[in-house]
């Protein structure tokens, strides 16, 4: 079966949305602390990536002295979903709807609940490198599962029945 263009279009869509996403992170620190409308930017992306990320201090990176737009882990989780989006057609066709198996997704999910658990009862308290592996591990994964689907609800959402692939 042939790649064909909106497979494209919509792999383009989640890169660029991956990118801008990744950009975010990195644009808060380095624009933090000016004034003007660089700074008002700054505030708003923070702001935006509060609502799913705690960022706290202890748990960011910095660039000089202001922290990412988020923590760690969830650095990790967003610069691994661009890796994941990179890497994707290298790995599978644009044209495969399928997905892979649910036990990948659930490894990647497990490892970082297993680090959150770990930490929460005092066995073993995380670290930035834990949190940066278990959150970059789900990150790579997600994109194998979100692009396929979002091909696969196209599909289904915007063309004929007849034209829709079958195995």
């Amino acid at each position: 079966m042939q790649i064909k263009r909106y497979q494209k279009v919509i792999y383009v869509v989640v890169l660029a949305i991956a990118i801008l996403w990744c950009a975010g992170i990195l644009a808060a620190p380095l624009w933090a602390g000016e004034q003007g409308f660089k700074g008002i930017v700054s505030e708003s992306i923070y702001s935006f990536y509060s609502s799913s990320c705690h960022q706290l201090e202890s748990r960011s990176h910095f660039l000089g002295e202001y922290k990412y737009g988020v923590c760690s882990r969830c650095t990790a989780i967003y610069f691994g979903f661009l890796l994941g989006v990179i890497i994707y057609p290298f790995v599978r066709k644009l044209n495969n709807i399928d997905l892979p198996s649910l036990f990948w997704l659930f490894i990647g999910v497990a490892l970082m609940l297993l680090d959150v658990a770990l930490d929460l009862l005092d066995v073993q308290k995380n670290s930035f490198v834990t949190r940066e592996i278990t959150g970059g591990i789900i990150g790579v994964i997600l994109p194998f599962f979100i692009i396929p689907g979002i091909i696969r609800v196209f599909y289904e959402f915007f063309l004929p029945p007849n034209v829709i692939p079958r195995k």
